[in-house]
């Protein structure tokens, strides 16, 4: 049984009652981890099949536990042997890869007649971008997710997106500009703005 990212966060945003326990060694889980999750550095005892590698986790049985690893498969191994305990459990499908590319949209209050802003939350990870649209158009602001979304909220506001604008340009930022503006046929160039 497996769950994808946008359930795992719709549930975590909902405030449902779940355990998401990581099982990652300490140093990737150093790295980055889902806010609130449990560790146990259970990696290598799991990918060797060993029984007992859960043995000493202390869980509790009112609520789903979604196991999470860097893919998604030693994740299985971990949720497999949490059932066979009597837990109803699920393995994070794609693992924190999948993670990282966890979004969601807030509208944001303008504060001018005639321009809408939609802030769209890359929640695995932090980051933010927006798109501005008025009058059938659209920019978009540093983004970071898959093309896709950009141009489906815009498309559902009936805007064309014909300006990308990158602000964030830096080692651990991922830009999807240049792809967005082949997806969307933006007519503009990019704009990289130093802030």
């Amino acid at each position: 049984m497996t769950v994808d990212a946008e359930t795992l966060r719709d549930w975590l945003e909902g405030g449902e009652p779940v355990t998401v326990l990581d099982v990652r060694p300490q140093k990737e889980r150093a790295e980055w981890k889902i806010p609130g999750s449990l560790h146990v550095d259970a990696y290598e005892a799991l990918r060797a099949r060993y029984p007992g590698a859960l043995d000493g986790v202390s869980l509790p049985h009112d609520r789903p536990v979604v196991t999470v690893c860097a893919a998604g498969r030693t994740s299985l191994l971990a949720a497999e042997v949490l059932r066979a305990r009597g837990f109803t459990a699920y393995s994070l499908e794609g693992g924190m890869k999948s993670w990282s590319g966890a979004w969601n949209t807030a509208d944001v209050a303008a504060g001018v007649p005639g321009i809408q802003i939609v802030q769209v939350r890359r929640t695995g990870k932090g980051c933010l971008s927006y798109i501005v649209g008025t009058d059938g158009e659209a920019a978009v602001i540093d983004p970071s997710v898959d093309p896709v979304v950009y141009t489906a909220i815009a498309g559902k506001r009936g805007w064309k997106i014909v300006s990308i604008i990158e602000t964030h340009v830096h080692a651990d930022h991922l830009s999807r500009a240049l792809p967005l503006r082949r997806a969307a046929n933006a007519r503009s160039p990019i704009a990289i703005l130093a802030i």
